[in-house]
């Protein structure tokens, strides 16, 4: 339940003042506590501190000059509102408890509480007095771990929203985020994922959702959304929100290829408020772009709630968590548009995807786009159409700095017509061409290529993003001789990398890239493998890779990047030096050369003391 209209502590916003960074307090629910210790420090100490740091500097807001003090619920959540009066009254008497979300709001927080009798003749206050509330915030934040009904739903990590909204701007004041207990992971290579969908969930009850977008305002404090005599918008029953006006979302129509020659109309809503407008049109480099798609599938609380996955794969505001998150500039000029906070762009994250493809890219269905970059024999990035399969063909992320795969698959049933993208795919029927997608169904079923994750026996391992020290391979298993850590990017792989000992010779089914250390010098960009370093004169140039580790000889081919993808100064590309196209001298493992001999025996006479040991204990 959301209360509306609540008159902080001293009614009065100062409009004009937006330069006051965000402060948000958060008050830390019983259920924390009751957490493992090592989860309870990663919440108190490190994911929600650093989430607020982030938050803070980033937006600042129009400084509320009064102590939040919430208002109480009713028990029929039946009340009324009296003329001239700012607070709400209700009918009968207020709730034993007030909740935000799962949690019980701390008594210490809450306005008195304000009852009318049954026949409304007779309205005023009861129990104990306002509280002392809560001083020095613009935003309360409510933290719980308890395992609800929601954390039963596939995948649920955490889930926030606002829960009350002050009167004179519609700001939301309060809100709660639900960690699920079981989805917590103190994993270190999952830590940065776990910040994300923090920050993601905190912005939702800042601002970013469906059920505030009709209580927006422009830049002069007024509703972009007209209001009733009561202040509130019009509600819309069957979406169950108050319904936004023409101002914030529009709906348009596209015209959409699909499979067999044939264009479908697709519907979309676009989020149209002028800050959006203008840095979307800027990212997709289209000056007719209407406004930032909003996501139209996914279900209630996706749908509506963020941006679309197709146009904007990996932004953070995005309906699910692929890879690589970031907040870009489209996000804080959305919450700039909120017309309650003013943001600082330069805690904007850098995103690919998209950027500058044109209006064919963000206007059009992803079949238009591979169509035309396959007539052009482009690369059809950022989309794939390489089939899963077992072997794994290994690609790297957009970004270069993961490991991924194409997530092109069959599903068991006929994907929807309009999602149809495919006249044919190598090896595949064309009868069986409809049951073959991208796996995230909220990227329209677009197919594109994503980092993964090893499991074993269903426990996570390591992932494939190349900056994490701790995804590192196990030595026994890294047959192209990865490096990952925080210099480290995603290299192809012209060839598999075999291991070698003797006259043995291993080689890991699943290949096409790895992770490997780059740094940049006057000379051009360098690749590390293991400390062996390589020259890239150019983009495409071949590295023949012959080195020693663990006592295995590891070869292979890397294929060199360009130089201006990872270094800010690059020299003009050219063909690499003779040296770098020769290959290295073999190195045998099998030669019995007198060093050899020296370490076996030296070997033995560290033994033998052991050995006696052993038979003196006989």
């Amino acid at each position: 339940q959301v209360v509306y209209q609540v008159p902080l502590k001293e009614n009065h916003v100062l409009k004009r003042n937006v330069d006051q960074q965000l402060r948000i307090k958060i008050i830390y629910d019983r259920s924390i506590e009751d957490l493992l210790p090592e989860k309870r420090h990663l919440i108190k100490n490190k994911l929600f501190p650093q989430a607020i740091s982030s938050l803070e500097k980033t937006f600042q807001v129009r400084k509320s000059t009064g102590t939040i003090l919430l208002s109480r619920q009713c028990v029929t959540n039946q009340y009324l509102r009296r003329k001239a009066d700012p607070h709400r009254y209700c009918r009968g008497a207020c709730a034993d408890y007030t909740r935000c979300g799962p949690v019980v709001v701390p008594e210490k927080h809450l306005q008195q509480c304000r009852v009318c009798n049954e026949n409304e003749w007779h309205c005023g206050p009861t129990g104990v007095p306002d509280q002392e509330g809560v001083r020095d915030a613009d935003f309360v934040l409510y933290v719980s771990a308890l395992t609800t009904e929601r954390c039963g739903h596939e995948n649920i990590i955490a889930y926030a929203a606002y829960c009350q909204l002050e009167a004179e701007m519609d700001r939301p004041i309060a809100g709660y985020a639900n960690l699920c207990p079981n989805m917590i992971s103190t994993q270190a290579q999952e830590f940065v994922g776990m910040l994300s969908t923090v920050k993601h969930e905190i912005i939702h009850a800042l601002g970013f959702s469906a059920g505030l977008f009709a209580f927006y305002r422009d830049d002069d404090g007024k509703p972009l959304t007209t209001r009733y005599a009561d202040g509130l918008p019009p509600f819309n029953e069957s979406l169950g929100l108050y319904q936004w006006s023409s101002k914030v979302v529009h709906k348009a129509v596209r015209l959409w290829d699909v499979r067999g020659g044939k264009m479908l109309h697709h519907a979309v809503y676009l989020l149209i408020t002028p800050r959006v407008v203008e840095e979307a049109r800027k990212h997709f480099n289209c000056p007719i772009l209407e406004g930032m798609e909003l996501e139209n599938q996914g279900g209630m609380g996706t749908e509506l709630n963020h941006w679309e996955k197709r146009l904007l794969e990996n932004e953070a505001m995005t309906g699910s968590h692929t890879q690589n998150r970031v907040f870009s500039r489209i996000t804080l000029a959305l919450m700039e548009d909120t017309g309650w906070y003013k943001a600082n762009y330069s805690m904007a994250e850098k995103l690919d995807w998209g950027r500058n493809k044109g209006c064919d890219f963000v206007m059009k269905s992803c079949k238009f786009w591979i169509d035309q970059k396959r007539q052009k024999r482009q690369l059809i990035s950022p989309y794939c159409d390489t089939l899963r399969s077992n072997p794994l063909q290994l690609t790297c992320r957009q970004d270069q700095r993961a490991v991924a795969v194409c997530n092109l698959q069959k599903f068991p049933k006929q994907l929807p017509q309009e999602y149809q993208y495919f006249d044919n795919l190598n090896g595949v029927p064309a009868e069986e061409l409809p049951y073959y997608g991208g796996s995230v169904e909220i990227a329209d079923y677009c197919p594109f290529s994503q980092e993964f994750s090893w499991h074993l026996s269903g426990e996570f391992q390591r992932s494939s993003d190349c900056r994490i020290i701790e995804n590192q391979p196990d030595p026994t298993k890294n047959y192209g001789a990865e490096k990952y850590g925080p210099n480290s990017v995603c290299l192809i792989q012209k060839s598999a990398f075999v291991m070698e000992q003797c006259r043995r010779k291993l080689s890991y089914p699943d290949w096409g890239s790895g992770c490997y250390q780059v740094s940049c010098s006057p000379q051009g960009l360098h690749v590390w493998v293991k400390d062996t370093v390589y020259l890239c004169s150019r983009s495409g140039q071949v590295l023949t890779v012959s080195i020693q580790m663990n006592g295995w000889i590891h070869v292979g081919n890397l294929i060199c990047p360009a130089c201006s993808d990872f270094c800010d100064f690059c020299p003009p590309e050219r063909d690499p030096p003779a040296s770098n196209l020769t290959r290295a001298a073999p190195i045998d493992l099998c030669s019995c050369s007198s060093s050899l001999v020296v370490t076996l025996w030296l070997l033995m006479a560290n033994l033998i003391p052991l050995l006696t040991g052993l038979f003196l204990c006989a």
